[in-house]
């Protein structure tokens, strides 16, 4: 019997881990999931939370992203879920499920142990998704995830030191801002259909 090399299964053992990743839609859904939410928030916080009341806008943007994140995660596991009784792939060991119980129980010690951060969604919006996203692809160990999650992360870090170096928002910034989200939102949504074709096309 020959002796098989090592180096000629890495390869192939490369192939096998990127067509399987493709068929979880390992890349493409977390990006459709949060460009659709990233879009709602543009239409949720910049238009229908400008019109309120100073409290209410605070209220509405400081609850946005908590409750969205679950919603979104829990989408991807039923989606995840769905797509692996229907194609046959499984959802891995790293599933969304753990990584939804995973975030309700950080967000219970945030709301519990330190509320400041809740304000992130306020001041700095982008920055939530962007650490979600993160965790998302450290969880999956997924490079072109986190890249895209870095993205968003340096953008919502350009709002932040915009807004330090302006002192505050000003009106002008709050009919420029959604529709800045907007366009975020829809370039992540744009690249993740993309992804989810070559997606298929591997798988």
């Amino acid at each position: 019997m020959t002796g098989t090399d090592p180096n000629q299964l890495l390869p192939d053992l490369d192939r096998l881990r990127a067509r399987v990743r493709a068929g979880q839609r390992a890349t493409s859904a977390p990006m459709l999931a949060f460009g659709a939410l990233i879009v709602g928030y543009a239409a949720i916080g910049g238009l229908y939370a400008g019109q309120l009341h100073a409290g209410g806008r605070h209220l509405t943007l400081l609850l946005y992203w908590p409750l969205a994140t679950a919603v979104g995660l829990v989408a991807l596991w039923w989606s995840a879920r769905r797509r692996a009784g229907q194609d046959g792939v499984g959802e891995g060991r790293r599933t969304y499920r753990s990584a939804t119980r995973a975030y309700l129980v950080a967000l219970v010690l945030i709301v519990v142990l330190f509320i400041p951060v809740l304000f992130i969604g306020v001041f700095t919006p982008m920055i939530w998704p962007a650490a979600v996203l993160a965790a998302v692809a450290c969880w999956q160990r997924n490079r072109l995830l986190g890249t895209w999650a870095a993205a968003i992360g340096v953008a919502g870090g350009a709002e932040s030191v915009y807004v330090i170096a302006n002192q505050g928002l000003g009106p002008a910034w709050w009919l420029l801002q959604p529709v800045v989200y907007t366009a975020l939102g829809l370039a992540l949504v744009a690249g993740g259909l993309v992804i989810g074709r070559r997606e298929r096309a591997t798988a």
